[in-house]
Formats: C-alpha cells, sequence, structure tokens
C-alpha cells in the first residue's frame, strides 16, 4: 500500500477527501474511510470564530470520530496568527477534539467572503503573513505539548494570470509546514476550466529539497487521471474534490488502480440509493432531522446522478422533508 508519513504522522495510504463545505460531514468522512480514504479533513472553520466565540458555535463541523475515521484532521481558516494560537488552545482543551492528528490551514479558499478578510486564497499574496500562521501553529501545538502536524492546502495562484507560485510554497515550507497540498487552479477560475498540472509541479519541487510530502489536487475522477496527476507533478499523492461527491467508492477505486490491483465493481443502484440513505441518517444523529434534510439537497443530487429517471427523482427529492419520505422516493 502506498503511505505517506507527515511530521512522523504514518499514512497508510495517499488518497485523500479534500475538504469540501457542505460534504465533508462527520458521517461522510467516515464512510469515506471505511471505503478507502486515506484521511478526510473536516470542512473549513474560521479560527476567528473559535478564538471569540468558543468551540459550541463551530462544533458541528469540527466534530472528529477518531474511533472510526482512525486519521483525523481539522482544517482551519483566517488571517491572524493570533486566532490560530487562541483557537489550537481551545481545541486541545476539549476532550474529543485534541485527539486531532493534523491541523489543516486553508490557504486557497476562493469564496469572496473568505477572501476579503485576507484568509483563504488571500493569503497566497502575503507568503509572509502565510508563513507567520504557520510558525504560529506549531509554536502553540509545541507549547501545548502536542506533536501534531500542521500542512497547508492552497492554489496555483492568486491572480488569473498566475501560473504557480514557488515563493509562497517555499515560504510556508520554510515556515515548518509538515505537508503542501496544491489545487491546480487559480482564485478567479474557481472550480471552472482544466487544473494546471505544470503550475503544481513548479510548486513541487520548490519544496523538493524539505522532504516534506506534496500532494496535488485537481480534476481527478478515477485511478488514470489520479495516476496521470501524480506522474505531471511528482505528487506524492492526491486529493479528490467534487468527484467524491456523493461517490465515497472512488477511494477504493483510485487506490486499488494505484497499487496495481483489481479494480472493485461499480456499485449498483440500489448499493447507491441505501449509501445515500445511509449518509442522511448519519446526519440525522447530529442535528434535527429537517435541517439534516435541508442541508443534504446539495448533496443527494449526486447519489443518484446517472440512474434510471434521474431527473425526475433529484426533482422530488428536493421537495422531501423527512427521511421517510426520501425512503419513499427511492422505493427503499
Amino acid at each position: 500500500m502506498n503511505s505517506v508519513t507527515i511530521g512522523g504522522l504514518n499514512i497508510s495510504g495517499n488518497v485523500v477527501l479534500s475538504p469540501m463545505a457542505g460534504v465533508s460531514h462527520i458521517t461522510y468522512r467516515g464512510i469515506c474511510r471505511e471505503l478507502g480514504a486515506a484521511y478526510a479533513p473536516t470542512e473549513l472553520v474560521s479560527a476567528r470564530s473559535i478564538r471569540y466565540n468558543g468551540l459550541e458555535k463551530s462544533m458541528q463541523y469540527l466534530r472528529i470520530d477518531p474511533e472510526r475515521e482512525k486519521i483525523t484532521a481539522i482544517q482551519l481558516f483566517g488571517a491572524d496568527p493570533e486566532d490560530f494560537t487562541a483557537a489550537i488552545g481551545k481545541i486541545m482543551e476539549d476532550p474529543v477534539l485534541s485527539k486531532v492528528d493534523i491541523i489543516d490551514i486553508n490557504m486557497g479558499c476562493p469564496v469572496p467572503k473568505v477572501v476579503k478578510t485576507g484568509a483563504g486564497s488571500a493569503l497566497m499574496n502575503e507568503p509572509e503573513a502565510a508563513a507567520a500562521i504557520v510558525r504560529a501553529s506549531k509554536k502553540a501545538l509545541e507549547g501545548l505539548g502536542k506533536k501534531v502536524p500542521v500542512t497547508v492546502k492552497t492554489r496555483i495562484g492568486y491572480n488569473a494570470s498566475d501560473a504557480g507560485r514557488p515563493d509562497f510554497a517555499k515560504a510556508v515550507a520554510d515556515a515548518g509546514c509538515d505537508m503542501l497540498c496544491v489545487h491546480g487552479r487559480t482564485r478567479p477560475q474557481m472550480y471552472a476550466g482544466l487544473c494546471d498540472r505544470k503550475a503544481i509541479a513548479l510548486m513541487r519541487e520548490a519544496v523538493r529539497g524539505y522532504d516534506i510530502p506534496f500532494f496535488a489536487n485537481g480534476d481527478v475522477t478515477d485511478g488514470p487521471s489520479a495516476a496521470s496527476l501524480m506522474a505531471d507533478t511528482g505528487a506524492d499523492g492526491v486529493m479528490i474534490g467534487r468527484a467524491a461527491r456523493g461517490n465515497p467508492w472512488i477511494f477504493a477505486s483510485v487506490t486499488a488502480f494505484l497499487e496495481g490491483r483489481e479494480l472493485p465493481a461499480e456499485p449498483s443502484e440500489q448499493e447507491r440509493k441505501e449509501m445515500l440513505i445511509r449518509e442522511l441518517e448519519g446526519r440525522c444523529r447530529y442535528c434535527d432531522e429537517d435541517i439534516a434534510v435541508r442541508e443534504f439537497r446539495s448533496v443527494m443530487p449526486f447519489y443518484v446522478k446517472g440512474i434510471r429517471g434521474a431527473a425526475k427523482l433529484k426533482v422530488r427529492l428536493m421537495s422531501a422533508l423527512t427521511c421517510e419520505e426520501i425512503k419513499e422516493i427511492l422505493e427503499i
């Protein structure tokens, strides 16, 4: 099995679920891990919110399940090093959250409401500020006696003209980043257009001498695309984002391909419907059913995509209000 070591932490596997808002729920992360994901970070959580509002307000995003997930990772975003110091301190006071294995810092989110605060991909324009956040996070963990790696997820650039930012990659590596993952699109691209593999490779080469794992992200939809992305960029592993929505089976398939094993069978229509219900019922354990169903509406269409009558199913699912109603629609 392909494996990587992140800051002394051995990870069995090199195919990871990319953190995604609305998708990386604790239930789904556990499912992905079960089906072959090496690990699965939480969706991004505001370090400033944790600092000033405590953990409770963000707990729905922060929750981890060390027993099921095995390797856990909390992703934070922000622009002030002091926010990270405070947030990490509060996380480490919690009996469950303190068991987290990795702190991942989002330096690539292109969403305007994040960027305008100086966080996410805005940090690509401020390499020293980004480095200060990494240093502060590592210092906070070390001060608490925690040997928890600090990783960074970013993009190939802030501006449309950017074609890789080796200066940024070197800055966070110099600051002690334990792993770097680069999404092959610029901030203005959001998620459109093709992943720029040459730009990713440029950033990979910039940190070659630091002896830290490097992951690539973008346009991985199956085993061959994962293998070619790694070959073209020199990456040690891949993160899979949009192709994993409603498709946790992709991790078993990609991993098998990379290891030269026979690919598992594609899930049947019934298996996909049953997994949809399994995730929904898992979500219902953490909040009221009506809230869980509403939040899950953005995910359900991916589970039924391509199956017979999918278009009509999607319309009906979007108006469903309860788990039982969804089961009736899916005829489960």
